[in-house]
């Protein structure tokens, strides 16, 4: 039986101007899965995931996190889930890529020796400790989300979040990301992803949420919904136009 990390009961969220942005939603997240969440621009998507490790709280209903209300366990949920950002360059801090991915741990107090040996780890596994002394804003865009991910992997998440993650890249850069991306589902982790680009993981995601005007639309394996996403403003893949095979971007 799937053990469900997050649980979401009725969630609504509505903005100061009155604009409803998320209306009555109830999924849950398993341990393991790797989620797609698609819909045209302003059909929620940032929104509901900005809820899922605090950043917005629910006008109504109730999220979980192992169990534990976001509201009440705020510190307990973003260990637990980790966002990595439409635009990497807002996440960056640190004058270095090592100093920027060791600033999450040095905030919770952990010893200088830990942080070394936590953050040199990571940035083996991800192929960038060659670029530990090189200032981020120096990088390639695909370099630079790669960092942004370094910084949340150390914080050890179970759920890692990302919003649009192949967004300004180009073609060598989201195939950086993408294997970065399938590494971590494949260790183990539980993915959700927010992208206008279908194309790159619908041969490898598990699950898709279809959202729209704050509501989730449909819900299933997702080569059973590619024929749906026009009608919800997403461009559908072109191996399904096509009536091709889908085949992975992982060489």
């Amino acid at each position: 039986m799937p053990k469900a990390i997050i649980d979401i009961k009725d969630l609504s969220f509505i903005f100061d101007d009155g604009f409803r942005g998320l209306n009555h939603i109830s999924l849950s997240i398993n341990q393991g899965e790797f989620i797609i969440l698609a819909g045209k621009n302003g059909s929620g998507k940032t929104t509901f995931l900005r809820h899922l490790n605090g950043l917005l709280m629910p006008t109504s209903g109730t999220i979980r996190v192992n169990g534990l209300e976001i509201s009440k366990h705020l510190i307990e949920t973003r260990k637990t889930v980790g966002m990595v950002f439409q635009d990497p360059d807002t996440q960056m801090v640190g004058d270095t890529v090592f100093d920027e991915v060791a600033f999450g741990p040095e905030n919770l107090k952990i010893t200088r020796a830990r942080i070394k040996e936590i953050v040199t780890k990571v940035l083996e596994t991800l192929n960038l400790f060659h670029l530990k002394d090189r200032n981020p804003s120096t990088l390639s865009g695909g370099e630079k989300r790669k960092v942004a991910i370094a910084g949340i992997l150390v914080m050890d998440p179970q759920v890692i979040v990302f919003d649009e993650p192949f967004s300004n890249l180009d073609y060598p850069g989201i195939l950086q990301v993408l294997a970065t991306i399938m590494d971590l589902h494949r260790a183990g982790q539980t993915v959700m992803i927010a992208t206008h680009d279908i194309e790159p993981v619908i041969f490898e995601a598990t699950r898709m949420i279809i959202m729209e005007k704050g509501s989730v639309k449909e819900d299933d394996v997702p080569l059973n919904l590619v024929g749906r996403l026009e009608s919800y403003g997403v461009r559908e893949p072109c191996f399904s136009k096509f009536g091709l095979e889908p085949q992975s971007w992982q060489k």
